[in-house]
């Protein structure tokens, strides 16, 4: 072959020049020298490998260039038919005399085929993780609520408030006449209950109207709730529906699919999570709902024990129809925590049907009931 005589320059500077070589398959790097050779039609560089005299042509039209952040005081070309062969120029001479032979060098640019491949696997690692945190947590979680051991579950319950009382930067609010009254309403509530943790039910002082559940028999009332109550029978009539809860291991079921979810995202994304992990977990608490299947068991598990304490789960729906009168009300916490479902004013009506009797026996006394309003002050 004759050498193109543009390139005479080129080739003359080129004959005594050497690179390395990967020829894709071993990691050794191999020496090579480089001749320029060809005509007017077909340009190519000649790479004779020195230990084994074995000769390549690499067609000028062909090269491209490969950023390469390990080699970056190297020129590194590689051929665009897929070779994964790569030609390292450390030779600054070399390089700019290739460089100046091809003006029109672009860089290594992956084969067209390789989108739909990468959005393939994106979307199948999607759906695997949303398959994980949707269905295979969920599943778990309802596996290890029934298999957790009590001390476990009263000990997750006894964290996840104080992380909460601890987030809202409230107190709780214990002691008194105030006290003994709330012990007197769980204990009423409890008739005929076999738990296997004691019920244990705190007042925070919160003006929000809420109440909600914890893990292992923890049960948070806010100030709030009690002072917009009319009557003891409706602070009972929530307690309950969140006693509930508790007997239904809802609460329990809840923890363990947000730490799961929330171990999964650190796998994902790192322990950078972490401190936005628990906060997330305390949020979640504040703002939780259940299923539909469960607010209507917790509903159900409530008419059954106010009728057993004696009581009118009628009050249960008055509570919930006032609320629901409030400007807002539905946005207000207990209402936001129960009213998740269109269906609230029929569990309300519900609730009213199903309390149509009472013992007559008052829950507390008036005295018993001023004590708890203040049990705050």
């Amino acid at each position: 072959m004759q050498t193109f005589s543009r390139n005479a320059d080129f080739a003359s500077n080129l004959a005594l020049a050497y690179a390395e070589y990967l020829d894709g398959v071993r990691p050794a790097l191999q020496r090579v020298s480089m001749r320029l050779q060809g005509d007017g039609r077909q340009i190519a560089l000649e790479l004779r490998n020195l230990q084994t005299n074995a000769v390549q042509l690499w067609r000028l039209s062909q090269l491209r260039l490969v950023p390469d952040q390990a080699t970056q005081d190297a020129l590194v070309l590689a051929r665009t038919d897929g070779d994964p062969a790569r030609l390292i120029i450390r030779d600054r001479d070399s390089a700019r005399q290739i460089l100046a032979a091809c003006p029109k060098l672009c860089p290594l640019s992956g084969s067209r085929g390789a989108w739909p491949k990468i959005a393939a696997l994106a979307v199948a690692a999607l759906a695997a993780i949303a398959a994980i945190l949707f269905v295979l947590v969920p599943r778990t979680a309802d596996i290890g609520a029934d298999l957790i051991p009590p001390e476990a579950e009263l000990a997750l319950g006894q964290s996840a408030y104080e992380r909460t009382l601890a987030a809202m930067e409230a107190r709780e609010c214990k002691g008194g006449e105030g006290s003994v009254a709330l012990v007197r309403m769980t204990e009423r509530l409890s008739t005929g209950l076999d738990l296997p943790y004691p019920l244990t039910v705190h007042v925070v002082d919160d003006p929000t109207i809420n109440a909600f559940a914890f893990a292992g028999g923890h049960i948070a009332v806010f100030r709030g709730l009690i002072d917009f109550a009319a009557t003891p029978d409706e602070v009972a009539a929530v307690l309950a529906h969140e006693i509930g809860h508790v007997a239904n291991r809802d609460s329990t079921r809840t923890s363990l699919r947000m730490v799961g979810s929330f171990g999964i995202a650190g796998l994902l994304f790192g322990d950078v999570i972490g401190a936005s992990g628990a906060a997330g977990l305390t949020q979640r608490y504040l703002q939780s709902s259940h299923s539909r299947e469960a607010e209507l068991a917790a509903d159900a598990f409530a008419h059954r024990q106010l009728s057993r304490a004696g009581l009118s789960a009628a009050a249960l729906g008055d509570m919930f129809n006032r609320m629901n009168d409030l400007p807002g009300g539905g946005d207000m916490g207990v209402m936001r925590h129960f009213s998740t479902h269109p269906e609230m004013l029929e569990r309300a009506a519900n609730a009213q049907a199903a309390g149509a009797t009472s013992s007559g026996q008052p829950l507390l006394s008036d005295a018993e009931w001023q004590a708890l309003r203040s049990i705050c002050s």
